[in-house]
């Protein structure tokens, strides 16, 4: 769990002894963010685990704005957030020169708040054309700049009294591999003594094909052994800009979460699982559709929402302006069905592309799917 100190405390004091210098110390992280560090108050955090563990997975939902003034994610955190156990916000891009530009509106932290999550701040090296690798090659490679990141996402955790950050770094050339992961070291390094946590966001894969033009750049077990958690993009197994197929099929998602249970301890896993599709023509690239746009396209254009029994997804065909168009989607039968793998090699919970896109019954049957 990304563990809530009060509630820690409480189950600790039922079980065991807690020493003076832990409870105050304990208090006192309540009164700002209810978070545990990773390696502060192990011994508590070793008692709580042991007594908790078997009634929890992690749920953990990804907060985006796609354009100005957009609430999807918000009124998700507001409606469903008692089904969260944290948020990550898709928030602040990272330059050439280790700066950080972004925000985090006062109404998502408020709200999170409320629903008692934490908030783990998402950085990125996404711009209009994508994930810039020349960006990121450039920080990973100049101390100052690589320096100056890790001191910028502290100073931005400190001021917004966040429970950590997620690196979301993606398209990383296989060359600057060993330059990732001495990054991480680094930042895990500052991170450990102030007691904050580092996640990490890993691309989908196999097998560990170094030189792998999207995947290579990225060592599971090393990023396994210093991240708190690992979160899984089990997701973009058919991507807008190729050809129509599922999003992330059972049998691949399955195949991945192999691999990666044989590189990154299962405790510290999150499986991603999407809550959207991509909507195809017959020609060009396709575009995104929010899980609930595509159950409304289906319904405004009559069509049959087929089910692909191989891939254990939903998809269908429309017409509209006399061309053929081809949505498949991820539902919420289809993602409980993911919940499930979950269960089956015990990982540490789940992490959803995003929030806002879910259709109404999607967080009420993942808590019902991941109660253990």
């Amino acid at each position: 769990m990304i563990f809530e100190s009060q509630r820690l405390l409480a189950f600790a004091q039922q079980y065991d002894n807690i020493t003076v210098k832990e409870k105050n110390a304990v208090d006192k992280l309540s009164a700002v963010r209810p978070v545990i560090g990773p390696t502060k108050f192990d011994r508590v955090k070793k008692i709580y685990w042991e007594k908790v563990k078997s009634a929890y997975f992690e749920r953990v939902g990804y907060y985006a704005e796609d354009w100005p003034g957009d609430t999807g994610s918000l009124r998700s955190i507001e409606k469903y957030g008692q089904y969260m156990t944290a948020v990550v916000p898709f928030a602040y891009r990272v330059d050439k020169y280790g700066n950080l530009s972004g925000q985090l509106t006062g109404n998502l932290l408020r709200a999170a708040n409320e629903k008692r999550l934490n908030v783990l701040v998402l950085v990125h090296n996404f711009n209009n054309n994508g994930f810039d690798r020349q960006l990121i090659s450039a920080v990973l490679n100049d101390s100052k700049a690589r320096n100056n990141l890790i001191a910028n996402i502290l100073k931005l955790i400190r001021e917004k009294t966040l429970a950590g950050v997620n690196i979301d770094f993606e398209n990383i050339s296989p060359s600057e591999r060993n330059k990732f992961n001495d990054f991480l070291k680094l930042l895990k390094d500052k991170l450990r003594a102030e007691g904050y946590l580092l996640t990490v966001s890993v691309p989908a894969k196999t097998w560990d094909n170094k030189q792998d033009a999207w995947s290579g750049g990225f060592d599971y077990r090393f990023i396994g052994s210093v991240a708190d958690r690992v979160m899984l993009m089990t997701y973009d197994e058919h991507w807008f800009g190729g050809s129509p197929g599922p999003i992330a099929s059972l049998p691949w998602v399955e195949n991945v979460l192999k691999f990666a249970t044989s590189q990154i301890p299962k405790d510290k896993l999150l499986l991603g699982i999407g809550t959207y599709g991509y909507d195809w023509g017959q020609k060009g690239k396709g575009r995104t559709v929010s899980s609930s746009k595509a159950l409304q396209l289906a319904k405004q254009h009559g069509a049959k929402i087929q089910w692909d029994a191989k891939a254990q997804v939903p998809y269908f065909y429309y017409w509209t302006s006399g061309e053929k168009r081809t949505v498949w989607f991820e539902s919420t039968q289809s993602a409980a069905l993911k919940a499930q793998l979950v269960k089956k090699y015990d990982v540490g919970g789940i992490a959803v592309w995003r929030l806002g896109f879910e259709d109404g019954a999607f967080w009420e049957t993942m808590s019902s799917k991941l109660a253990r």
